[in-house]
């Protein structure tokens, strides 16, 4: 009896403790479907931007700005006796097809008269090829990894991070930074390296930080549209500034105040179409981790249309903020790869070490895992490593970036010093191979 009530005590002070700290941890951080776009002009946008249509091999989407509290959207098709036949009803401004080709239409309803509108219609053709098959490849790191850098006047350290090139053609690394061995708390500018070469001769050389406000400053991004530099950062929301040399930062705002989900952040932004992007960021679910995507068709208004990966039961981790960290798509060969570092566990006692800069694994900071999708938008669900059809590999790297230089591919890796195995708080990176099936 004895036994039986200290294990009930136990059990009660886990469940407790799991409480407090998910309470603490979601305190004072709101949330919105609408994202950047306030509820007044959903309307406009939508009346603006219309129907938009994308489509690769074996798959079309249909995206536009929807109005959640006041619609839903019916998508339909032309059949072949001429009617319009409904396929299915939305929500979201978003809808993937693997099916074949023809006319497609979206039609928003009110639910307050139920009063129906054309978003928009769309022909969509050769959307399937006879001949298309899935030549799915495998990324291997190929070789060993090479120093790159780490900062020593704005910070002692360099995590997540992004890779480009500035409008003089210097190659430029932009990352989270502190003057700690990991206090994510101090984490509120990011250190700045340049190198005139990739692959560099040597490391590449500390420049003036990048400076931002008193909020915390993590997981930068760059994109270049045309003649403009985008600076992307989080967490929490969506933070945005521009640059006409991706050198000097100006024009700071918050783009995306509310998002859908609380723990947002990582954010990572792909151009799938003239006018359209993706951002792929961190998310959690009720209970679990996952990678959320939200459209936009002018790179200001952003809106949430669903998860690209989501996990269930069967995922080994599922941290109160978020386990699927540092989302990063890669585009080749007419396929798409998702990868994710997979870390920081899934009970109170993770997060409570944290503050202390105490990692239990050392070993699991360095997870990444690849999934593999026909089209950009949906990765799957995963279930474990073992039950996940999608996921096609694991690699030993933490927050990687990956890029393409005249036809040789590398990857990044870093990390916190009181964490990473793999490096002591530097950038290092590799070159990385494709393998025929997978």
């Amino acid at each position: 009896m004895l036994f039986i009530k200290s294990v009930l005590i136990i059990l009660t002070l886990w469940c407790l403790l799991e409480i407090i700290i998910r309470i603490i941890a979601e305190k004072g951080i709101q949330t919105d479907f609408y994202g950047s776009i306030h509820r007044e002009e959903a309307q406009l946008l939508q009346s603006r931007f219309g129907l938009k249509v994308v489509q690769g091999n074996g798959w079309f989407h249909l995206g536009w700005i929807a109005d959640p509290e006041n619609e839903d959207y019916r998508i339909q098709t032309m059949a072949e006796a001429g009617d319009w036949v409904t396929l299915d009803v939305t929500t979201y401004g978003s809808w993937l097809s693997y099916d074949g080709d023809g006319r497609y239409r979206v039609l928003s309803r009110s639910k307050h008269t139920g009063q129906e509108k054309l978003i928009g219609e769309a022909t969509i053709k050769e959307t399937l090829s006879g001949s298309y098959q899935t030549n799915r490849e495998t990324p291997v790191i190929d070789g060993e990894w090479q120093y790159l850098f780490k900062p020593s006047e704005s910070g002692s350290y360099l995590n997540d991070h992004c890779l480009y090139q500035d409008a003089g053609g210097d190659w430029r690394i932009m990352g989270i930074t502190s003057h700690s061995q990991g206090d994510y708390q101090q984490e509120r500018q990011f250190a700045v390296g340049v190198g005139k070469t990739f692959p560099p001769e040597g490391a590449f050389q500390e420049d003036t930080p990048t400076a931002m406000n008193d909020s915390p400053a993590w997981a930068p991004f760059v994109l270049r549209e045309e003649d403009k530099y985008h600076l992307y950062w989080s967490p929490h929301q969506l933070h945005h500034m521009t640059s006409q040399d991706g050198i000097t930062w100006e024009n700071e705002e918050i783009l995306l105040e509310y998002p859908f989900h609380k723990f947002f952040r990582d954010a990572m932004i792909v151009r799938v179409a003239n006018g359209q992007w993706l951002m792929y960021a961190t998310g959690r679910g009720r209970w679990f981790s996952r990678i959320d995507i939200y459209q936009s068709f002018d790179l200001v208004h952003w809106q949430y249309i669903g998860p690209a990966l989501s996990s269930t039961w069967g995922s080994e981790k599922n941290f109160v903020t978020g386990s699927m960290e540092s989302p990063f798509l890669i585009q080749w060969d007419g396929q798409f790869y998702l990868s994710i570092t997979y870390n920081n566990e899934s009970f109170f006692l993770s997060a409570l070490l944290l503050q202390f800069q105490i990692f239990l694994n050392r070993k699991a900071y360095n997870n990444t895992l690849i999934f593999h999708s026909l089209s950009p938008y949906d990765f799957g669900v995963y279930k474990g490593k073992k039950h996940t059809e999608s996921l096609i590999t694991h690699l030993v790297c933490h927050a990687p970036v990956y890029f393409q230089i005249k036809g040789d591919w590398f990857v990044t890796t870093c990390g916190w010093p009181f964490a990473a195995s793999l490096t002591k708080g530097e950038v290092a990176y590799a070159k990385l191979k494709w393998k025929k099936g997978g």
